[in-house]
């Protein structure tokens, strides 16, 4: 039986996408570290990461998925950060200053239904953000002025109104996502 690598998330408005990509420049501009900026068309708001699953779970994880109520909710950033420290950054993001709960709310609601399902239910807390881009090798750079320039970037408040089944196919140039079935 062949599996599917699948993650559930709310996709990232595409006004967002296309101003986020436009500051790529500028953000890399003076930057020795070696980074993978995050494919603009790639953004998205994780809620759960299913992994491999077999293509017969797949109906079952839709079904569930399509009982899921949406709630429309609104969006705006605040300051930018790195995962795990800024001393020794490996992710950088961008934080949400109005949505974050309801992202949170959203993938509680989620990774429950997911459990009956049989998929793990971890327990991390739910720190909801935008990755931007992975560092792969960090050299001395001035991290605290890369998150001044991130968090300069102008992403006017938007609405979140659904959420997405992904298929995600690994490549040597990055993963390559693709809509299974969105959710609204």
């Amino acid at each position: 039986m062949t599996k599917i690598r699948t993650f559930i998330a709310h996709p990232v408005p595409e006004e967002w996408k296309r101003i986020i990509g436009e500051s790529y420049g500028t953000l890399q501009e003076g930057l020795k570290s070696r980074i993978a900026w995050v494919k603009p068309e790639n953004m998205h708001f994780t809620l759960k990461f299913l992994g491999s699953i077999e293509e017969d779970k797949l109906a079952e994880v839709q079904g569930v998925l399509k009982k899921i109520p949406v709630v429309n909710f609104k969006i705006s950033t605040t300051e930018a950060g790195f995962f795990p420290a800024l001393e020794k950054p490996r992710v950088a993001w961008i934080g949400l200053r109005k949505g974050g709960k309801e992202i949170c709310a959203n993938a509680a609601q989620v990774k429950t239904e997911m459990a009956k399902l049989g998929f793990e239910q971890n327990q991390k807390n739910c720190h909801p953000h935008l990755t931007l881009a992975r560092i792969k090798k960090a050299a001395d750079d001035d991290w605290a002025a890369l998150a001044k320039k991130v968090s300069a970037i102008d992403l006017p408040e938007a609405e979140i109104n659904d959420f997405t089944l992904y298929k995600s196919v690994l490549t040597p140039d990055g993963p390559i996502y693709s809509v299974i079935e969105e959710y609204k």
